[in-house]
């Protein structure tokens, strides 16, 4: 029910902004113009808001190929074959219709008319259209400044300990201990000592003799 009261107010937008048709009717070439209000889809592409014109490519060989361009005609934007479509009631200006389409997916143009005609034109989709599929919109990386931390304190730098020289101690020399005298050797005794006392006594005798005899001599 959403859909078709959506499907209504772009067929009134559509009738309020098609363009006025000449004084001799609908143009050979199926002329028309139609402004959307919201995205729709067509066969091959998807129209934003705005005006756009539908005519038929080629009148002369084909008029069931219908050709949607930008409002100056200078942009094609698609150009699809149709099907014969009918209606009951009948408009002065050129209407659409639309199909059911999911919630988010733009509406999907199914036929359009023109003014005072009961025919109009059904659009044939490629195989696998309309697109009835949401588009899913990447949510873009969510990216966060976290609260500015105090800054931390500078490192204090110490310096490194010089290396400790080594100091050489006084060397406090020991007097020298006095060297023992060498015990002189004893010889060994080999004979007894009374003779030395015999031999010592008579020396002292011949002494005392020589010196009676210089004695007498000098008197």
């Amino acid at each position: 029910m959403s859909r078709f009261l959506l499907s209504a107010a772009v067929v009134a937008v559509l009738g309020a902004a098609a363009a006025p048709a000449p004084a001799s009717g609908v143009t050979y070439d199926k002329l028309a113009y139609l402004t959307f209000s919201a995205p729709v889809q067509i066969p091959g592409a998807t129209l934003n808001a705005g005006t756009y014109r539908f005519h038929l490519t080629n009148p002369e060989t084909s008029r069931n190929v219908l050709q949607v361009l930008s409002k100056d005609g200078s942009i094609v934007y698609s150009m699809f074959h149709t099907i014969p479509d009918r209606r009951i009631s009948l408009s002065e200006d050129p209407a659409v219709t639309f199909r059911e389409t999911p919630a988010g997916v733009p509406p999907a143009v199914k036929s359009m008319f023109y003014g005072g005609e009961y025919r109009g034109y059904e659009l044939v989709y490629p195989k696998g259209g309309p697109n009835m599929i949401a588009e899913v919109t990447p949510q873009p990386e969510i990216t966060y400044t976290p609260y500015p931390a105090p800054p931390a304190p500078a490192p204090v730098i110490k310096p490194e300990p010089k290396p400790v020289e080594p100091v050489a101690e006084p060397v406090v020399e020991q007097p020298a201990e006095p060297l023992a005298a060498p015990e002189q050797a004893q010889l060994p005794r080999t004979a007894s000592p009374v003779p030395l006392v015999a031999f010592g006594g008579l020396t002292s005798l011949l002494v005392g003799l020589g010196l009676g005899l210089l004695r007498r001599r000098t008197a």
